[in-house]
């Protein structure tokens, strides 16, 4: 078989078998004692080390799982909260949003944060698994991005209280920024922060137009700065790939 096509094969087949995983689970009568999400967790961990075996990519968790670049993990957090935070403030500086319009909920409990994290480390062990090192072999970063971003917006698509017309353009280009910067980077640790950060804050802050198409929760206005993240990044992929050649 074709190594680009087994490449394109493998990608939706680790996302299906990460959907057979949380569906599977979520449906499991478990002990008080044993969250849901961290049972998910370790699945994603164990699959993720049979991508290793199978695919033979001891060298890329080597580096893209180092612990010596665990100091992207809060840089993406402060990151990802800027991100969360830049529709309302667009909104307050154009006075489409006024203060009086924000509330805060200051969920800073231990076990909100342990579970935030827990959450966000499977999908990003989902989506941004080792099986991407594989498949970069014979596809470029840029092509992968491109890919997950899609598939990450369509794997929400499955929710039926999902409103694509209105998250979907976000939930792409949030798929494929963190892809390009899990290459860019050559670290899981930098998207995981990202996203982290995004989620924790976006979960703290709070305004009376969420459900606003420009300014609201995965609105219009966020997706535009993603969209421009995410190019300002494949433009540097691109002229990093010039130079190795």
């Amino acid at each position: 078989m074709n190594n680009t096509l087994k490449s394109y094969l493998v990608i939706p087949g680790h996302l299906i078998t990460g959907l057979i995983i949380v569906a599977g689970i979520q449906q499991l009568k478990l002990p008080v004692w044993l969250n849901t999400s961290v049972l998910i967790f370790i699945a994603f961990l164990f699959l993720n080390l049979a991508h290793l075996y199978v695919f033979k990519l001891k060298n890329e968790i080597n580096e893209f799982w180092s612990l010596r670049k665990m100091y992207y993990f809060p840089v993406g957090i402060i990151g990802g909260g800027l991100i969360s935070i830049s529709p309302t403030i667009i909104g307050l500086l154009t006075k489409q949003i006024s203060f009086s319009e924000i509330t805060f909920n200051p969920a800073f409990s231990l076990s909100s944060i342990l579970l935030t994290f827990v959450i966000i480390s499977w999908e990003e062990l989902w989506f941004r698994g080792i099986f991407l090192n594989y498949c970069n072999r014979h596809l470029s970063a840029i092509n992968l991005s491109l890919t997950i971003g899609f598939l990450f917006m369509l794997a929400h698509a499955l929710n039926p209280k999902m409103d694509l017309l209105k998250t979907g353009p976000t939930l792409f280009f949030a798929g494929a920024l963190l892809t390009i910067l899990y290459f860019y980077y050559k670290t899981i640790w930098l998207p995981l922060g990202l996203h982290f950060g995004n989620n924790y804050l976006g979960s703290i802050i709070e305004t009376k137009s969420e459900t606003d198409m420009l300014f609201g929760n995965e609105g219009y206005m966020g997706a535009i700065i993603l969209a421009a993240l995410f190019i300002l990044f494949l433009v540097k992929t691109k002229k990093s790939d010039a130079l190795k050649q």
